[in-house]
């Protein structure tokens, strides 16, 4: 089934753990329980999350003042304004469509200063190895898979 095929690369890979994986490897001897919680306690970076929180204070420091300043009053304004909402603001490939990645997208053209410091900012965010390969998270922090999972990808 090719929903599990990056568990199975993963899971399989002679190097333990996997390349760009942060981690416990598995090895032969582990029992498929102690293995599933290795991989449901990996972590990545270095890729745009789908989705991922950042501040004001974040994307605000990823802006080049050039760029900035070659922006229209308004679209300043705005953006700025944005930045000083309190809390986390929402972002990754996803969620292209929300208010914060969207002006920055359409303010920020792709090469820019700017765009090359956000999309530094996001392959900075730790994920979890599950989430960066489309599997499910667990609420309570880490991966989501359980043994149904290995069982269907033929791991067990």
């Amino acid at each position: 089934m090719a929903y599990y095929d990056a568990l199975k690369a993963a899971w399989n890979n002679p190097t333990q753990p996997p390349p760009g994986v942060t981690g416990t490897g598995l090895s032969a001897g582990m029992s498929t329980e102690i293995k599933l919680g290795h991989v449901n306690a990996w972590t990545v970076t270095g890729a745009v999350p789908t989705s991922f929180y950042t501040t004001g204070n974040e994307v605000f420091n990823c802006i080049a003042w050039s760029e900035f300043n070659a922006l229209q009053a308004a679209r300043q304004t705005s953006i700025l304004n944005m930045l000083n909402v309190p809390g986390a603001l929402i972002s990754g490939t996803d969620n292209a469509d929300s208010l914060i990645p969207g002006v920055m997208l359409s303010s920020f053209a792709a090469g820019t200063k700017t765009r090359t410091a956000l999309i530094a900012l996001a392959k900075a965010i730790t994920q979890t190895w599950c989430k960066a390969n489309g599997y499910p998270e667990n609420p309570n922090g880490g991966g989501g898979l359980t043994m149904i999972d290995v069982q269907a990808a033929g791991l067990s």
